[in-house]
């Protein structure tokens, strides 16, 4: 299925309409380089007027050079799925949904893209979204660590350790943040290489909305 926005197109999104029609997506890796290193651990979140609907899964792998950041024994993952299951999966789970939002959305999408074109996995193409990108344009910063945006934001101070779902759970906390503000985002295609990668060009900054966010339960996961 091919993405529903053309090359070089600018409009306007209702934030419901764009928060509703997005997927939040984290992972976690044995390293750095998607040519040779694997996915162990993918969750993508769809937000509902219901509430999260979650996807969560780790990966076969034999070892894990990068336990000493995501804390993945691969004891524990004998009796998991493949990479290639996973992925397919997840690209099942995420194809009904334009946008797929992450924090780091040049690693995320490069490692789902270069992963599942070796699996030859087919898929469609999302536009997406860097809220690592957003939060320094907001902020008029250089780029910071997802820590660093949340705790700026929502006043959460998270965990050292990377763990899939629970960042992607930060990540949809801070989606919210950026989308329900008073004006619409207006959001830019721009054109890479087999993706649409939307950025958000104008946000207007409400003081409210981090006073709202302080006062909830930073720990406590709603799934």
């Amino acid at each position: 299925m091919k993405s529903h926005f053309r090359r070089g197109e600018m409009r306007n999104f209702n934030p419901e309409e764009l928060f509703y029609n997005s997927v939040v997506v984290d992972l976690e890796t044995t390293g750095l380089f998607a040519g040779k290193d694997q996915i162990l651990q993918l969750c993508a979140i769809k937000p509902t007027p219901r509430g999260p609907v979650v996807f969560n899964r780790y990966a076969y792998a034999e070892e894990n050079p990068a336990y000493w950041v995501n804390r993945i024994d691969p004891e524990n993952l004998k009796n998991c799925p493949t990479e290639r299951e996973v992925l397919q999966d997840f690209w099942a789970f995420v194809q009904d949904r334009d946008f797929i939002v992450s924090y780091n959305a040049a690693f995320e999408m490069h490692f789902l893209e270069e992963r599942s074109e070796l699996h030859q996995l087919s898929h469609r193409n999302h536009a997406y979204i860097c809220l690592m990108e957003t939060f320094s344009d907001f902020f008029s910063t250089g780029w910071k660590k997802l820590p660093v945006a949340v705790r700026r934001c929502l006043g959460i101070r998270p965990s050292k350790w990377h763990d899939a779902k629970m960042d992607a759970y930060l990540a949809l906390r801070l989606w919210a943040f950026f989308c329900f503000l008073d004006d619409p985002v207006k959001l830019d295609p721009i054109w890479a290489p087999k993706l649409w990668r939307v950025r958000v060009i104008r946000l207007k900054w409400v003081e409210d909305g981090v006073q709202t966010a302080q006062g909830d339960n930073d720990y406590e996961l709603p799934f």
